[in-house]
């Protein structure tokens, strides 16, 4: 059963067997069972003999000399030394990509928030959340290294800018809506936003993407897990994911409650005034839903991954609730270019295909 289940993990199911048989384990003799997994071409199972459970997590190796699999090594043990609380990473060999984790179960924070949690149920969960990403904040910096950041050390302006931006441009724009000329004055908006996003924050890390389904719920408390993109960067990029989450659409009144609880008890390691911390604030929120758009469009577009494009009205609001609700942010001309596009019938048909929700630019009166 299990090799038939590793029929298609893209490499060899011998390697796989080779690897977990060192570590004791024999896969023919248990229950093996596939699970969702997440937007990227990993795949993850869980495996069950009667005696112990664990997920097994394949991921062949992409690149030299840094790839995913040794940020997941090393950022995961990392994780687990400082105290904050990720999978026990049970056994592991990255030159393979075949890792046994400790078994969190199926709950993400976002399945409870599907299913309608009550107000105050949700409230304490993401309470719960920030106090947690504080936790990460804080502790994750301590002996973090450069060595193990797989897809770049910093949250830079050049990064920004091609990865988040660009991204943004080419998947959504370009590619989603079809729009053919961006004016030059949006990509210089977009360059000047790279610049204020990505400034230098020294020892200061970021999971970047810490939102509601990279939150896990097991024995009554929440773990952290998909860390390995963690480098150095602004730690209100983190706040913005999980507060902005396309997939779980806070109400507003609890995102800004959420907003100032972290920002009174994150002074000891942001530091800074009020000011300071809105204006990083907004310009990396800003940058992380360009981000989510693009991922949305290209997985759902392109990789085929249809449920990623559900969640683009939601990213499109998000964007367009900053954009206007951040009168500080400068960038002019993109303000007027997505307001412009918001307000294009034909632009709001392409995403009400996708969802039936009423698209309204600069609205804070509700959570969309």
């Amino acid at each position: 059963m299990a090799r038939k289940f590793l029929q298609g993990a893209d490499m060899g199911m011998d390697a796989v067997f080779d690897c977990v048989r060192r570590w004791g384990y024999d896969l023919s003799s248990g229950n093996f069972e596939p699970l969702a997994g997440d937007g990227s071409d990993r795949r993850f199972f869980r495996f069950s003999d009667g005696h112990r459970r664990f997920v097994i997590l394949i991921s062949p190796r992409k690149k030299e000399p840094v790839d995913e699999n040794d940020a997941v090594w090393h950022i995961g043990r990392h994780l687990r030394r400082v105290g904050v609380p990720v999978p026990e990473l049970l056994h592991g060999d990255p030159r393979q990509g075949v890792f046994a984790f400790q078994d969190l179960g199926s709950i993400h924070l976002y399945d409870l928030v599907r299913n309608e949690a009550a107000g105050a149920d949700l409230l304490d969960l993401y309470r719960q959340a920030v106090l947690l990403l504080m936790r990460c904040h804080r502790k994750a910096r301590e002996g973090f290294s450069p060595e193990w950041c797989h897809d770049g050390i910093r949250y830079d302006p050049d990064f920004v800018y091609e990865r988040e931006l660009l991204y943004f441009r080419r998947a959504f724009l370009e590619g989603f809506l079809g729009l053919e000329r961006i004016p030059v004055e949006v990509d210089d908006d977009f360059k000047r936003l790279a610049e204020r996003a990505g400034e230098d924050r020294g020892d200061l890390v970021f999971h970047r993407d810490f939102q509601s389904r990279n939150l896990m719920v097991c024995e009554g408390s929440l773990w952290v897990i998909d860390f390995q993109g963690m480098r150095f960067g602004p730690p209100e990029y983190d706040l913005a994911a999980l507060l902005l989450d396309p997939y779980a659409r806070l109400p507003v009144s609890m995102r800004d409650d959420l907003l100032r609880f972290y920002r009174r008890e994150s002074q000891d390691f942001l530091g800074g005034g009020e000011s300071r911390f809105v204006a990083r604030f907004s310009a990396v929120a800003l940058c992380r839903c360009f981000q989510c758009l693009a991922a949305f469009a290209f997985l759902g577009g392109v990789k085929g991954k249809d449920g990623f494009l559900e969640h683009i009205p939601a990213g499109w609001n998000r964007v367009l609730e900053l954009l206007n609700g951040f009168p500080d942010l400068a960038v002019p001309h993109l303000r007027r270019y997505v307001n412009r596009l918001a307000s294009d019938a034909e632009m709001k048909a392409r995403l009400f295909r996708l969802h039936c929700e009423e698209l309204q630019p600069g609205s804070r009166q509700r959570a969309p």
